[in-house]
């Protein structure tokens, strides 16, 4: 978040947004792991009025640049007995490195960020 690394981050990879909203909703009406539905109720409950959008890649190898970000302005808070709770189910993964598989801040490369503000956009000059 400007330029800065944050503790943690989580997206969904969906052709169809209203997939990922769906999602959400089963995995907080079924018998879910306390700790995921308190997770899983602050994604949806995130405030969608303001946001940051722009253009971007995957986060995996090739990285296309075939993303549309849309990033909350307001992070959301977890304890930090949830997050090293996270980060210690991630290290079991083979796909992470230790729990920490987060990449380098990239440039911008003339990308602009458009921000939105109670759902009116603000473009940058």
């Amino acid at each position: 978040m400007n330029g800065k690394p944050l503790d943690g981050e989580v997206h969904f990879v969906h052709r169809v947004m209203q997939t990922v909203l769906h999602f959400l909703d089963v995995v907080n009406s079924g018998k879910t792991d306390p700790f995921m539905v308190g997770s899983y109720s602050k994604l949806v409950n995130a405030n969608s009025n303001r946001l940051y959008n722009y253009p971007g890649s995957l986060t995996t190898p090739g990285c296309d640049e075939i993303v549309d970000w849309w990033v909350v302005q307001t992070p959301i808070s977890v304890s930090s007995n949830d997050f090293k709770r996270l980060q210690t189910q991630l290290k079991e993964l083979n796909v992470t490195d230790n729990g920490k598989n987060a990449r380098p801040i990239l440039p911008l490369d003339g990308r602009k960020i458009i921000k939105v503000d109670d759902g009116i956009t603000v473009v940058p000059s």
